[in-house]
């Protein structure tokens, strides 16, 4: 099974309804636990996961990917992990930019980034939290947007669906 996820934060110290990206949390000992606990119950050690960006705040936010039991990890680099880049890499297989890939025959891009988008795919990105979760070729796969868990290829093929085929035009604004 593959999985996506985005934007954990592990170690974001701003909690509460003050946060931008309103995390109901009563402390990042809690955020973390919840976050990677969901992780665990959801994804194996023989699946593999996509991280489409802005892993942790800091190296000790990063150190708990250790506590991360699958072992088949792609990163996609988000804002915040470009100054952690060189350790990162220790804890992912492969990171990249932005990647292409194909997800049972369709055609994908992933990119933390929503204004980085490829036409000609279906999107998968992350950066906006809980703002969003769908656009017309575009899933934001954020922890925010998902109750704090991954998203598996199953529920990107079926949202896909569901936006090329059941949702009408005025579900959609055209700014993206």
């Amino acid at each position: 099974m593959i999985y996506f996820t985005s934007d954990w934060h592990l170690n974001e110290t701003r909690l509460g309804d003050l946060n931008p990206f309103f995390r109901p949390f009563a402390s990042v000992k809690e955020q973390n636990e919840i976050i990677i606990g969901n992780f665990n119950r959801q994804v194996t050690k023989n699946d593999h996961f996509y991280f489409l960006g802005d892993l942790a705040m800091n190296l000790e936010g990063i150190k708990l990917l250790d506590q991360i039991k699958c072992k088949n990890r792609t990163l996609i680099l988000g804002n915040y992990d470009e100054a952690y880049q060189d350790v990162l890499s220790h804890y992912f297989d492969e990171v990249y930019n932005g990647l292409e890939i194909d997800l049972q025959g369709v055609k994908m891009y992933l990119n933390h980034y929503p204004r980085n988008r490829k036409k000609r795919f279906f999107n998968i990105v992350g950066h906006i939290h809980g703002l969003w979760k769908v656009q017309r070729n575009m899933l934001n796969v954020s922890v925010d947007a998902w109750h704090f868990k991954p998203v598996s290829e199953h529920e990107i093929l079926y949202t896909k669906n569901a936006i090329e085929n059941y949702y009408d035009d005025n579900v959609f604004i055209e700014t993206i």
